[in-house]
């Protein structure tokens, strides 16, 4: 199966490092770089390449490195408060051979364990000057993600102008509702990991002392719509959900347990949420094939960045950005 490209986003806010107040206006990162705001940007972008030095960094475990250049494309709008990036990244620290895929008996290579293949992944990066909430998008493939070390590495680089960076995980709702117009509900788990010893020496008296236990009862083999799922069951308790007695697993509205429903979309795109917000979902957001480069099966530069720059447009309306 060929490799898809995915997009991960974050809100992002700042503020000054060891500051108890809120989150500030993006101006004030900028304000502290240069007073005119493109020579700002200008600067924040040469800072971000020349933080690798020409050199992949890599997290605290070395299995994953990434790394930005100048032989990378990049695009600067200060005018809209937009950086995009380019970076190289993959993953690095074990041998591996390299093979045609028509041919395992003959081996034409070897990536080192001080080399890495990489593939080219792409940052936006969002900093409205008159506003706390910003957005950084990070393109991933359905294999490979560096979402993690991107985070950790800003949130350094941020750190060295004196301000500390936060990220949340973001989906808009456009997304969602897109989302769930198109899926259907196939499983449902009650969980809970508050299991008294009575209960746990009932189920088995080999389960007696364990008390990290965790049960999990599982109803699948079913597929519904979203809405007439939650029409007919909300408000429902555990019990009530499958029609059995479940008090011996302590699960009761006194003993309390989680419910979560498990959706699939009309192209197998799976996501899950908890009974206390069916609709509170974040899905994976797949990229169309249309911003693909069809010689690489890498993203396209310019496509893609069109393409977030309208999730971005979609975002601003949401948070009553204008």
């Amino acid at each position: 199966m060929a490799q898809t490209l995915k997009l991960e986003i974050f809100k992002i806010a700042i503020k000054p490092r060891n500051s108890r107040e809120d989150f500030v206006d993006f101006n004030n990162l900028f304000e502290s770089i240069d007073e005119d705001k493109d020579q700002a940007y200008q600067k924040f972008f040469s800072d971000f390449i020349d933080l690798f030095g020409g050199k992949f960094k890599s997290d605290q475990k070395k299995t994953k490195g990434i790394c930005t250049t100048n032989q990378n494309k990049g695009t600067i709008r200060s005018i809209n408060n937009v950086i995009d990036i380019e970076m190289w990244g993959g993953t690095i620290g074990s041998l591996q051979l390299i093979f045609n895929q028509d041919n395992a008996d003959e081996e034409i290579g070897k990536i080192g364990l001080n080399e890495i293949a990489s593939l080219p992944f792409y940052i936006k990066l969002w900093t409205p000057f008159d506003h706390s909430s910003g957005i950084l998008m990070v393109q991933s493939y359905t294999d490979h993600t560096v979402s993690n070390l991107v985070k950790i590495i800003f949130r350094e680089f941020i750190k060295s102008y004196g301000f500390t960076l936060n990220f949340s995980s973001f989906t808009p709702e456009a997304i969602k509702e897109e989302y769930l117009k198109n899926s259907h509900v196939y499983e449902i788990k009650m969980i809970t990991d508050k299991v008294s010893r009575g209960k746990r020496a009932l189920i088995n008296p080999l389960f007696a002392d364990e008390q990290d236990l965790k049960i999990t009862v599982t109803v699948s083999g079913f597929k519904h719509d979203v809405n007439d799922f939650w029409r007919n069951i909300k408000g429902y308790g555990a019990n009530k959900v499958i029609g059995a007695n479940l008090d011996d697993l302590d699960m009761s509205e006194e003993a309390g347990y989680n419910i979560k429903a498990y959706y699939k979309d009309e192209n197998g795109h799976l996501a899950n949420v908890g009974i206390k917000n069916i609709y509170d979902i974040s899905p994976t957001i797949f990229l169309p094939e249309e911003i693909m480069s069809g010689d690489t099966r890498h993203f396209d530069y310019e496509k893609i960045k069109r393409h977030t720059d309208r999730i971005l447009e979609q975002i601003k309306i949401e948070i009553g950005y204008n």
